[in-house]
């Protein structure tokens, strides 16, 4: 049972690769991601647990959003919908699909290091390249996440 988390990896690798070419993730593989990630969490959690998770990992990635506006709108003086502008769409799916995943305080600490890895990703490639890319979150995520699963796997 422990080693059946390892599904999660192969509609994760997709949709890295995917916003490693192309920048977009499909949402078939989204969706795909969140099936299996809901499913694999109510199989060891159960549903009460699975629920929890969710909804409390749920208000903090709003509890982000609203941050989000808030620091959009004191930049510019007016109201901007940060999705699409600054993040993605595919990109919050992608967060919102790992809710079931994590306690808390887990995912708090997977989004922090998911965001410091992406910048730092960015900088390489910005130094490299000569050029200001934009980030491919999902892909730098996926990275992360994938690190996360395979080591609670290997050695938890």
């Amino acid at each position: 049972m422990k080693y059946l988390i390892l599904v999660i990896l192969v509609p994760l690798t997709k949709l890295m690769i995917d916003d490693f070419r192309r920048r977009e993730v499909t949402l078939a593989w989204l969706i795909a991601l969140a099936v299996i990630t809901f499913g694999m969490s109510l199989i060891s959690n159960g549903l009460r647990e699975m629920l929890a998770r969710s909804g409390q990992n749920l208000l903090l990635i709003g509890y982000l959003g609203i941050g989000l506006v808030i620091w959009t709108w004191i930049r510019s003086r007016k109201l901007i919908n940060p999705v699409n502008v600054y993040i993605g769409l595919g990109d919050v799916l992608f967060f919102l699909s790992l809710m079931p995943l994590f306690q808390l305080e887990r995912f708090a600490l997977l989004l922090v290091t998911c965001m410091i890895f992406s910048l730092i990703w960015w900088q390489v490639v910005r130094f490299v390249k000569k050029y200001s890319a934009d980030i491919p979150l999902v892909a730098t995520s996926g990275i992360v996440t994938s690190g996360v699963i395979i080591f609670s796997v290997f050695f938890e």
